[in-house]
């Protein structure tokens, strides 16, 4: 989601599409930490069942439910790790803006450099999401599914430049219906890891993703995921595996990753790719 959202030291102004309507939210930190308010910005009046949609929505992109204090306790146990989580204290997990964009997302970034698959994100925006101008900067926001399904196999072939992409982008929009968001955020995680898998082109890295990323779901570290292997490697040492962080953290195990890797610039070396 990099260069899709205003962000200043106290705000975050982004664009979402509900309902093929596009609103820009801004949430701002009250001085002193006292809390958050949000903002609306909508062309057209905005019901106020639609406002409370959106309402939670931001809460649950932005994770602001989330009580920390049960990792912050495993963390003051684990010293290697503890320093990292006092710097970055306050930090929740912000998610996907929606679980059909994460869905796209993790199809158009599987065998794609991430400049690559971003291009093609840009583009689908273009040619399919909303826009708004708020305090005279235009803010643009992803095609919700209603909206990109009316996209035609030449459309999202001129978008992603790949053929498998593209195959696998219209089989997701022929049934995405089909998914159930509250099933896929309360079921028994192996279900809707399963679920997922149905879906054409999503694997085992995918699914993870999508639960994670999309609706803050991750209960344990997978030997895929490479990169942390090798930040564990260097808060740890070598000998530290995934198995003993997930033993460690348990549930919490999601949000120690998304520590680990806000801290990452701390241990890359200079010689990494």
């Amino acid at each position: 989601m990099s260069g899709e959202q205003g962000v200043s030291e106290r705000a975050l102004t982004k664009a979402v599409m509900f309902d093929g309507r596009t609103v820009v939210f801004r949430v701002t930190a009250e001085r002193g930490g006292a809390g958050l308010y949000y903002e609306l910005f909508s062309d057209t009046l905005l019901s106020d069942e639609l406002a409370d949609r959106i309402a939670n929505h931001i809460s649950f992109f932005l994770s602001l439910e989330d009580d920390l204090a049960p990792f912050y306790s495993i963390a003051k146990e684990d010293k290697k790790f503890y320093p990292i989580a006092k710097k970055l204290v306050g930090l929740h997990h912000v998610k996907f803006p929606t679980l059909f964009e994460t869905t796209c997302w993790a199809i158009l970034a599987q065998r794609m450099q991430m400049p690559v698959a971003h291009r093609a994100k840009l583009a689908l925006v273009e040619k399919f999401g909303g826009s708004l101008e708020v305090d005279g900067k235009i803010y643009r926001a992803f095609p919700d599914h209603e909206t990109l399904k009316r996209a035609t196999v030449k459309d999202l072939l001129a978008a992603t430049g790949n053929r498998r992409s593209t195959e696998r982008l219209s089989s997701l929009l022929s049934s995405f219906d089909e998914l159930d968001e509250g099933f896929l955020r309360t079921a028994p995680y192996e279900k809707a890891e399963e679920r997922l898998k149905r879906i054409k082109g999503v694997g085992d890295w995918s699914a993870q993703f999508i639960l994670f990323r999309g609706l803050g779901r991750i209960q344990r570290l997978y030997d895929n995921m490479k990169p942390l292997t090798k930040i564990i490697a260097q808060v740890y040492g070598p000998e530290t595996t995934l198995d003993e962080i997930n033993a460690m953290y348990g549930e919490w195990s999601g949000y120690w990753s998304v520590y680990i890797r806000g801290s990452s610039m701390m241990y890359r070396d200079d010689t990494s790719d």
